[in-house]
């Protein structure tokens, strides 16, 4: 393999189908532009990871993730469990539902403007979080929004922004507070929650500003805590959410750390950059590595 190959990893169900359909026109601007590639198609859950870990022993120098946040998930676990991972750097090409991380490095979300971004762009050093033996680069959620996270795999016929508002909306009139203990450096919450996480980028379910001032390179969490309150008033605060003004609720409450605790009683829905999960019972620790990835940003 050439030291400049581009090996761009394919989820083609990504988007309900969407990247497959845009396959084509993928490999037509790719051929238009200079540098080798190799596309490797994902057939289940868990390939992007191989194809990525394979990528790199073969010395690609980006490996590129084609689909949604859940296989830029995989391909950078991929990246991130190699053996000599900083020897490739993580690029984007945003054909899925969510595309959060894209917006929090700044990828342009058409195929046009990606490919230019992933050909031309420079590289850029990124935090990246670790739960257990999992790394998360855009954000954690346990409760409400892992439900929301459950409920839109389940979809047959709404994708993207439609998709992740309707099943907001959902969650929102039926989901039951649990409790939690969140401990931070100096800091503890103990109660009933809706929801809890740790943001690295600002977006979360495609248009939801749950941490508008998160940065992917500040060498901090944006740790969210949600408390309980009546299903209208959960619903009434969405739009809130998704413009990023919610932080003077008297809900909610966001600080910053390099690590943080979970702890829950009961087995609560999850979200890992969207992939849904869930959480046991028990004291969970997500701490944050400052600039553990390179990614591919435009110029």
């Amino acid at each position: 393999m050439a030291e400049d190959t581009i090996v761009c990893v394919v989820n083609p169900v990504a988007g309900r189908g969407r990247t497959q359909r845009l396959l084509p026109a993928l490999r037509a601007r790719l051929d238009a532009q200079p540098r080798p590639y190799e596309l490797r198609l994902t057939s289940g859950p868990g390939d992007a990871v191989e194809r990525a870990q394979d990528a790199v022993k073969r010395g690609a120098s980006i490996v590129a993730a084609v689909g949604g946040d859940g296989t830029v998930h995989e391909v950078a676990n991929g990246l991130l469990s190699s053996a000599t991972p900083q020897g490739a750097a993580l690029g984007v090409i945003p054909t899925g539902s969510g595309n959060d991380f894209c917006k929090a490095i700044g990828v342009p979300l058409s195929l046009e403007g990606a490919v230019r971004a992933l050909v031309e762009g420079r590289p850029k050093r990124v935090d990246v979080a670790r739960l257990g033996d999992r790394y998360i680069v855009n954000g954690l959620g346990i409760g409400l929004d892992g439900a929301v996270a459950h409920r839109y795999r389940r979809m047959r016929r709404l994708r993207g922004e439609p998709g992740y508002l309707w099943g907001a909306i959902h969650e929102a009139l039926t989901f039951r507070a649990f409790s939690a203990r969140v401990r931070g450096p100096d800091w503890e919450h103990a109660g009933p929650v809706l929801f809890v996480g740790a943001s690295n980028g600002p977006y979360h379910g495609g248009d939801f500003r749950l941490a508008p001032d998160a940065r992917v390179d500040d060498g901090q969490l944006d740790v969210h805590v949600v408390r309980d309150m009546p299903p209208l008033r959960r619903l009434v605060q969405i739009p809130k959410v998704r413009r990023g003004t919610h932080l003077k609720l008297p809900e909610f409450s966001l600080r910053r750390a390099p690590w943080v605790e979970f702890s829950v009683e009961r087995r609560v829905p999850a979200h890992a950059d969207g992939e849904p999960f869930w959480l046991e019972p028990g004291c969970h620790r997500v701490t944050l590595y400052p600039k553990a990835l390179t990614v591919i940003a435009p110029p």
